[in-house]
């Protein structure tokens, strides 16, 4: 870590795949927002897919804090050992016990026909220190029933599918229904700028004030309004806090406070700074468009 800035396009780095063509991608919903029991003894993935399939929920942002798993299973963002990926996931981690997890969310989706989520999540070590990383939805247990909330869509799917630029199966929205309304389910593809590609899908869809219901995917590294820079490429971030407002000329600003899991598993926290924050894999976002109160 350092306290030198670098600007957004000397950190971009090149996949082993070609650019795809279509770096952001979004679609507007009408949406659906229900809080519901995440019930003990099942996957996590179990414990979330069943109540959504009740409703219809195609893709949307779960807020999963307060949830309680064990056992649980989750990696972390390390270095690639070979050059078929620019960054990888660590072994896979089982601490022992009921984990209880402070925050969480996840984007809901489908995968291989049946339903998916990916899950970022902060908790405290056995010795109260901070720890993060990627939930493994199908091998983590509910350990105790949790009240949990799904703000989604029934009109945009998110399906995680081969993608040959990153060399990664991740989620992509497509539209199935009736598109239109408040809830802008998007998926960011590599180096471009975290923060001005929010910016971007807002004015796609016309927002001038959004929340961020979710907001999850990795960064080249980061860097922090603060001045805090990490150098290492291979992150996991997840979005803690997000709101969209509209500047002194009117055009959409976003701010966003973030925790970033880096290869070391040290958790960060803090402001992305605007322009320097290329995506490293993918970004997946929900928003929740707002009106002027």
């Amino acid at each position: 870590m350092s306290q030198q800035t670098t600007s957004g396009a000397d950190r971009r780095l090149r996949h082993p795949g070609a650019v795809h063509p279509d770096r952001i991608e979004s679609f507007a919903s009408p949406p659906i927002k229900k809080s519901f029991t995440l019930q003990p003894g099942l996957t996590l993935c179990e414990a979330v897919a069943h109540p959504l399939a009740e409703l219809g929920i195609r893709s949307g942002a779960l807020l999963l804090s307060g949830m309680r798993l064990g056992p649980m299973q989750f990696v972390m963002p390390t270095w690639s050992k070979t050059p078929d990926h620019v960054a990888y996931y660590s072994d896979t981690h089982r601490p022992e016990g009921v984990i209880a997890i402070d925050f969480a969310t996840a984007t809901f989706g489908e995968r291989d026909g049946g339903p998916f989520l990916h899950c970022h999540a902060l908790w405290r070590g056995p010795e109260g220190e901070r720890c993060g990383g990627h939930i493994l939805p199908f091998d983590s247990i509910v350990a105790e029933p949790t009240e949990a909330c799904i703000y989604g869509s029934r009109a945009v799917t998110m399906a995680a599918a081969p993608d040959a630029e990153t060399n990664f199966t991740l989620f992509r929205p497509a539209a199935v229904g009736a598109t239109g309304g408040s809830c802008i389910v998007a998926r960011i593809r590599p180096n471009e700028d975290l923060v001005e590609a929010i910016e971007t899908v807002c004015r796609h869809h016309g927002l001038t004030r959004a929340r961020v219901r979710s907001g999850i995917g990795s960064t080249v590294g980061a860097v922090f309004d603060d001045g805090l820079r990490v150098d290492e490429a291979p992150t996991e971030i997840v979005v803690l806090d997000g709101r969209v407002a509209p500047d002194a000329e009117g055009a959409p600003r976003v701010t966003l406070d973030i925790a970033l899991i880096d290869a070391f598993g040290r958790i960060h926290r803090g402001t992305p700074s605007r322009g320097c924050n290329p995506v490293l894999i993918c970004f997946e976002l929900i928003l929740q468009a707002e009106t002027d109160a």
